[in-house]
């Protein structure tokens, strides 16, 4: 029987980065969202939403958008938006130029919780993230993520642009320049 993939098996290094990437990739949200979950009763994707909401322009966007930037479909992205609703931190309104759109908007009660749970979110993104890495790693991760994050986000539509959120503060919030 004839090889039908014409590339060669991994590498024993190929295999094992790879290995590592995955643990990596699934563990470090699974942790977030357990520590998001225990200190502000959210979770990591609700966090997200609201995180895009505050970045957006008026802190609103529409719905499809949003799962585009969620990476979720529009009916996980619809269930969460759901909770986040009967919570009293989103609100959906309908879009005045099409009424077929809809609008998902961050009330200032998600705003709120937004603000408490960033301090918590962000010091757990370093101490598993950050604080583990020197600046040349971080240099160099951001060169090949670089390289890595076309094949999955071919037209950027997935991941802002860095100068486009790396200045943006949230409210009462000072920009910190990079050292």
């Amino acid at each position: 029987m004839a090889d039908l993939d014409p590339r060669p098996a991994l590498t024993v290094e190929q295999r094992t980065a790879w290995i590592r990437f995955a643990i990596v990739a699934h563990g470090i949200p699974a942790e977030l969202n357990s520590r998001l979950l225990a200190a502000s009763g959210i979770s990591q994707f609700e966090y997200l939403v609201l995180n895009h909401l505050n970045l957006s322009e008026g802190r609103a966007m529409p719905m499809t958008r949003l799962a585009v930037l969620m990476a979720s479909s529009l009916s996980r992205l619809s269930h969460v938006v759901s909770r986040l609703e009967a919570d009293g931190w989103v609100a959906r309104t309908r879009s005045a130029q099409d009424a077929r759109v809809a609008i998902a908007s961050l009330t200032e009660r998600g705003l709120d919780l937004f603000l408490a749970s960033s301090p918590g979110y962000v010091a757990d993104v370093s101490e598993l993230f950050f604080d583990r890495l020197d600046p040349a790693d971080l240099a160099d991760l951001d060169r090949i993520m670089t390289r890595i994050l076309p094949g999955i986000d071919p037209d950027a539509v997935l991941a802002p642009l860095p100068q486009e959120v790396g200045g943006r503060t949230v409210p009462g919030r000072e920009a910190v320049e990079p050292s």
